[in-house]
């Protein structure tokens, strides 16, 4: 087994029991799971490769619905969007969704104590919306990272590395051939 998947089968062991606590202390999640599954079947929710959002300088931006955005900040293991905040504990899995029926709110999920955090709001009119279960953000001894959930929409994921400079990820739910996202890279030059 590559290391990739040792660390997606624990992710996903790890992402089986949030949901599961989740769903029995949360009513808000276990409808939007349940309708989500209903609607587009168990498989739909898989484990992506991950992202370390460790290491970091200033906060990393994550955009959702490719137009809702939220900051991690590695130094204080907090996410931040306009309409609050959430600390993340040392050993946590946090899924990253939105409720079912819409109330435009991007959320984050902790199972710890089956609570939910409104972190941001969203135009329910866009094309493309978070996903009710979108994404997992993932704390451990070895650091905090992302994985996209194969959600419809999407994410972007930028900032810098404390090592390695400036970095874009993009989860695109599209296909090789059809991608989702349409990139246009537009180099400058400076005059001299």
């Amino acid at each position: 087994m590559q290391a990739q998947d040792r660390v997606n089968k624990t992710i996903t062991e790890r992402l089986n029991a949030a949901i599961e606590s989740l769903r029995s202390g949360n009513s808000n999640f276990e409808h939007a799971y349940d309708t989500y599954i209903q609607q587009y079947g168990k498989d739909a929710i898989s484990v992506n490769e991950t992202l370390s959002l460790s290491g970091t300088i200033d906060s990393v931006v994550l955009a959702f619905g490719q137009t809702r955005f939220i900051r991690f900040n590695d130094q204080t293991k907090e996410l931040t969007g306009t309409l609050g905040s959430f600390s993340l504990a040392s050993d946590g899995v946090y899924i990253v969704g939105r409720r079912q029926p819409q109330d435009s709110k991007l959320i984050v999920w902790n199972p710890r104590d089956n609570s939910e955090t409104e972190l941001e709001e969203y135009d329910a009119r866009s094309s493309y919306i978070p996903s009710r279960i979108h994404g997992v953000i993932i704390s451990s001894s070895e650091g905090v990272s992302f994985t996209d959930l194969s959600s419809s929409a999407g994410t972007i994921i930028f900032g810098e590395l404390k090592e390695g400079g400036p970095f874009v990820t993009l989860y695109d739910p599209g296909s090789e051939s059809f991608p989702r996202f349409k990139i246009n890279k537009i180099q400058t030059f400076r005059k001299s």
